[in-house]
């Protein structure tokens, strides 16, 4: 699928559920610090992507305050512990996307701050969600690298929702469904995800988790997200796609007689950035699973992007 023409962008409006009636106002917000929020227009995404250059440099000069400013929940939580290790040696994410295309549900009527979706084409597919700010629009989630093998949901599929499909709706049950899926691993629960599913593969390391790293104790727990919200747009025969996000906390203590581990599961030199020197005795990591999810009207969920984001490791 080639990069859309700006005219064809502006064509593509998408609606979070029925009660979003309307199209945006093509106006401009005044500069100034109690300016109004800023209309959802194709040139007010373009600029707030555009600044993704200014979080990569502060990102990469670990300016902290910089990051923060940029940021929104709960790609925030990324802001502090995590950008404080990039001086240490943790690597952490890249912003250096290029070539969008957006997604741009209107905000007149909305529930919740107004949102729009990128999708980047270079270096390799990422979706990227924005949020609005008194003071601008910030990065909410993203990258979201979309995996290998995985589907790309083509922006023209975006279509405004009419009738019973209400794609908030979806929006508010996919991540608890997510997490359901992803702590059953014999199934039990019945909830369908695609052959081949980068979901699939993710439940299986969580299970294989245990015993990969013996002889020490590994655990790990999924969770909701405590006040982030999830987006959704309605895509053609009331299918949605969903960007939401969950935490992934590994628990890795020594095995019995031994005070430290003997082989950590996240790699040392991160570690290290975020817990200092010393012996590592129970190391507690937590991470941010960035995930869109296309869910069909059926309700089987396919995975088309996953990004797992280091915001915190504390050794005891």
């Amino acid at each position: 699928m080639g990069r859309l023409s700006r005219m064809a962008i502006l064509g593509i409006v998408l609606g979070l559920s029925a009660a979003c009636g309307g199209l945006p106002a093509e106006t401009t917000a005044r500069e100034s610090p109690s300016r109004e929020p800023e209309t959802l227009t194709l040139a007010a995404a373009e600029a707030a992507f555009a600044g993704l250059g200014e979080l990569e440099t502060a990102w990469g000069d670990s300016d902290c305050d910089g990051v923060a400013r940029l940021l929104a929940a709960p790609a925030s939580e990324l802001g502090g512990a995590a950008c404080t290790a990039t001086a240490l040696g943790h690597e952490g994410a890249r912003f250096d996307y290029a070539e969008p295309e957006f997604y741009l549900p209107p905000s007149r009527g909305a529930k919740g701050k107004p949102w729009f979706a990128a999708l980047a084409r270079k270096p390799d597919p990422a979706y990227f969600v924005f949020t609005q700010a008194k003071d601008g629009w910030r990065l909410a989630l993203g990258p979201i690298p979309v995996p290998e093998g995985a589907p790309e949901v083509s922006v023209t599929e975006a279509v405004v929702p009419t009738g019973d499909v209400n794609p908030q709706v979806t929006a508010s049950l996919v991540a608890q469904r997510c997490l359901t899926y992803l702590t059953d691993p014999t199934g039990v629960n019945g909830i369908r995800v695609s052959s081949g599913d980068a979901m699939r593969g993710l439940r299986d390391s969580i299970t294989r988790a245990p015993a990969a790293h013996r002889p020490d104790k590994v655990g790990v727990d999924v969770r909701l997200v405590r006040g982030a919200p999830a987006h959704a747009l309605a895509l053609p025969g009331g299918a949605s796609l969903v960007f939401h996000t969950l935490r992934v906390v590994t628990t890795q203590t020594p095995g019995p007689g031994r005070s430290e581990l003997a082989e950590p599961s996240f790699p040392e030199r991160d570690l290290r950035a975020f817990a200092g020197g010393g012996r590592l005795g129970e190391v507690t990591a937590e991470e941010l699973l960035f995930l869109a999810t296309k869910v069909d009207a059926d309700g089987r969920m396919t995975t088309v992007g996953m990004g797992r984001r280091l915001a915190s490791v504390t050794n005891a």
